[in-house]
């Protein structure tokens, strides 16, 4: 006589007789386990995926979008230069050379100043 498996439910936490794989989790180092629920939650799981195959590419290509602006000592927005949107392909694509990318101004930033009187 076998002894039936008794598994607790990921998702209601009841124990159930009739447990449902519904994903296995891997470990870098040591031994994985499996989660379990029961099969009136085991809809509510998405289909295992094999761990060793590659998602497919996004067929969509990368979005950035920059807001250029200048904020005073309060925060509140002075200038605004609008926004550029950057699209790429396949592979990263350069930043256009444009005055909407000046250099920044702010002290942690700036580069030293020399001084240009000598001290003697």
């Amino acid at each position: 006589m076998t002894r039936p498996a008794v598994r607790m439910c990921a998702r209601c936490h009841h124990t159930t007789n009739r447990p449902v794989l519904v994903h296995e989790v891997h470990a870098a180092t040591g031994p994985g386990f499996n989660v379990y629920a029961c099969p009136e939650c085991a809809d509510h799981y998405p289909p295992m995926t094999d761990a060793l195959v590659l998602p497919e590419p996004s067929p969509r290509r990368s979005r950035l979008t920059l807001r250029v602006y200048k904020v005073d000592a309060d925060g509140a927005v002075t200038e605004d230069r609008g926004e550029v949107k950057v699209l790429t392909g396949g592979r990263a694509e350069p930043l256009p050379h444009m005055s909407a990318y000046p250099p920044c101004e702010c002290p942690g930033c700036r580069p030293p100043q020399r001084s240009t009187t000598q001290e003697t």
